[in-house]
């Protein structure tokens, strides 16, 4: 989805394309990417390479451990 698209985006918009691509924890994912992006282009990449297949880990660039 283009960047542009994704500005008016919904939460519900994202969930929806996680969940399409086999991601299990679409909504715990897709709060974690808004929330981690600071423009429109950068959440649309980020949504790209996780749709792509990319670990959630790598593309927010950290990962939560023990808890």
């Amino acid at each position: 989805m283009p960047a542009s698209e994704l500005r008016s985006a919904s939460f519900d918009d994202i969930c929806a394309r996680l969940r399409s691509a086999g991601c299990v924890f679409a909504e715990e994912e897709a709060q974690l990417l808004l929330t981690a992006a600071s423009s429109a282009a950068e959440l649309a990449s980020s949504v790209e390479l996780r749709l792509a297949g990319f670990p959630l880990e790598h593309v927010l660039g950290w990962a939560s451990f023990c808890g």
